[in-house]
This record gives C-alpha cells, sequence and structure tokens, in this order.
C-alpha cells in the first residue's frame, strides 16, 4: 500500500535505471524513438510534466488530466498536468511543478518529486516533454483550473497494469484524418494515447517491478 514509505522507496531505486525507450516502442508505432526524432529535429521547445502519485483509500493512484476543447493539436485529450518552460523557469523540474499548480491546484511543496523519466519527443508540436514523477504524502484535493482543465481523472495504479486496459482503437484527429490500430490505454472509457500512453507504459513497467 501507498501509506508504506517502503513503496516510494523502491519506485524511487528502480528509477535510477529506466526502461527507457523500449517501454515506449509499444506505445509507438510506425514512429521513430524519440532519440532518432531529435537528430534531425530543429528548433524543438522544451516542456515538462508531472506524473503525480497518491493515495485514495491507500492505493496509489496516478491524476490526469481532460484538456478543454480549444483550437490546437492536443484539444481535448488526456495528459499529465504540464506545459512548457517559460522564460523565468530555472529548469523543467521547476516547470512540471509550476504547472501542475496553475492546472490542478497542487502545491509544490505538497509534492515530493521522486525521479525523472525518459524524455518524449513529440513531432507533431515539436515539444520534447521532460516527465518527472512525484509522490503527495498527505491528502491532496486537487481543483482544475477551468481555463485549462475539463476534468481530473484518478487513475489506480491497479487499473493501469490490468492488461484488459491496453487496447488497440480508431483515433479521429481534429483535421478529419483517422488513425488505426493505435496502442491505447481505456480507463474507464477515458482514451489514452500518443505521448501521455507511451510515459504511462514507462511508468507501468516500473511499477510491475516493485508489486
Amino acid at each position: 500500500m501507498i501509506e508504506h514509505l517502503d513503496y516510494i522507496s523502491r519506485l524511487r531505486q528502480e528509477m535510477k535505471v529506466l526502461p527507457g525507450e523500449a517501454a515506449h516502442l509499444d506505445m509507438l508505432p510506425m514512429r521513430k524513438t524519440s532519440s532518432e526524432a531529435l537528430k534531425t529535429a530543429a528548433n524543438y521547445r522544451l516542456s515538462a510534466v508531472l506524473v503525480l502519485i497518491h493515495a485514495i483509500h491507500g492505493e496509489p493512484h496516478i491524476i490526469l488530466t481532460q484538456r478543454n476543447q480549444y483550437d490546437g493539436k492536443h484539444s481535448g485529450q488526456i495528459s499529465f498536468p504540464g506545459g512548457k518552460i517559460e522564460p523565468n523557469d530555472p529548469d523543467t523540474h521547476f516547470t512540471a511543478l509550476r504547472e501542475t499548480e496553475e492546472e490542478i491546484g497542487i502545491n509544490s511543496d505538497a509534492v515530493e518529486v521522486i525521479g525523472q523519466l525518459t524524455q518524449v519527443y513529440i513531432p507533431v508540436s515539436n515539444f520534447l516533454i521532460h516527465p518527472y514523477i512525484g509522490f503527495a504524502p498527505d491528502q491532496i484535493n486537487p481543483t482544475p483550473d477551468p481555463r485549462e482543465v475539463s476534468k481530473i481523472i484518478h487513475c489506480s495504479t491497479s487499473a493501469l497494469l490490468a492488461e484488459t486496459n491496453r487496447i488497440e482503437t480508431k483515433i479521429k484527429l481534429d483535421n478529419g484524418m483517422i488513425l488505426k490500430n493505435v496502442p491505447a490505454f481505456n480507463f474507464e472509457g477515458h482514451i489514452v494515447w500518443g505521448a501521455t500512453a507511451i510515459i504511462l507504459n514507462e511508468v507501468k513497467q516500473l511499477i510491475t517491478r516493485i508489486v
């Protein structure tokens, strides 16, 4: 159970040797790995997200957010709290915590950052994501910023580990294009794909080692 500090201690230990891009490949069909894509990427922008773990009735849960509808490439998608690095941000670690506070109201003082996951490059928006895992040891009450977040989703780690929630599906893009056989996670009807699914799959492999 997450109340035992041993859970977080073991997760931190496992993060010393990350699954890396091998964990990405399962959710990365017909696409180059980030390290390969970056060899030819130009003027990419930095961003950061936080995979925030907290307890609900003693079970570890991960916070996901559903973006508002807007005129952009990631409208309405399910993601982690996060965003682009701002000029005054000293580093992406700070960005992940700042964006988490702005989007779901969780102060950085309430989060213990456990470590950094493998970077993920998104060609469609030319962002290089720096994902971090954080732990909220005390009870938290995330509140969505209505300007950016339409919904907060609490995904249990048992749901993440359940193989029945790993699916392949069709995704309709804003331009009308339909992607077929897209690897994704289905959490009670919430379809998680793309960069968020890639990051989650690395988290999944880490948690598999400690349960």
